[in-house]
């Protein structure tokens, strides 16, 4: 008996954790990475921006799109470029839309960089005047030294093209 109260005694005993609730599934798709999805998005945002500057414009080549979006005879399409207002505003709206895409799809790659930046220290002011006082010497140092090598060889190279 008291060998099968020493096991006992030895034996962990299991805690019981509470789960965190389950993530909503559309989190757990927004938050999976879809790489055609990024692709197409990379490729379609582009070209979202270029509708939007032609509408803006108000032409595309030598078609005037003023004419045929305001009055295309559907109140849906009407209702976006019936004035020049709403095609510009219209236009903009696409043009935003685009480029916050291209935002987006940009912060993967920057957001490494921007650790990094985060440890980098930055000179001071008279550091920094110091060092740009150095490379403007050394400039023109070595355009002295090519002024001087020009006019080395410059007899040299008349003799070869004469």
């Amino acid at each position: 008996m008291a060998k099968e109260a020493e096991k006992k005694a030895k034996k962990p005993t299991k805690v019981k954790t509470i789960q965190p609730k389950d993530e909503s599934r559309v989190m757990a798709i927004l938050k999976k990475e879809y790489a055609f999805e990024n692709w197409l998005l990379a490729i379609l945002s582009p070209v979202l921006i270029l509708y939007g500057v032609y509408i803006v414009i108000g032409k595309f080549g030598t078609v005037n799109l003023a004419s045929i979006l305001g009055g295309s005879g559907i109140a849906f399409i009407d209702f976006f470029f019936k004035t020049a207002l709403r095609r510009i505003l219209t236009g903009s709206f696409l043009i935003v839309i685009g480029a916050l895409v291209l935002v987006y799809l940009m912060i993967p790659y920057f957001r490494p960089s921007i650790v990094e930046l985060k440890k980098v220290t930055f000179p001071t002011s008279k550091v920094l005047a110091i060092n740009s006082v150095r490379v403007f010497i050394f400039l023109v140092f070595l355009a002295l030294f090519f002024v001087l090598l020009g006019f080395a060889f410059n007899p040299l190279f008349r003799q070869i093209y004469i």
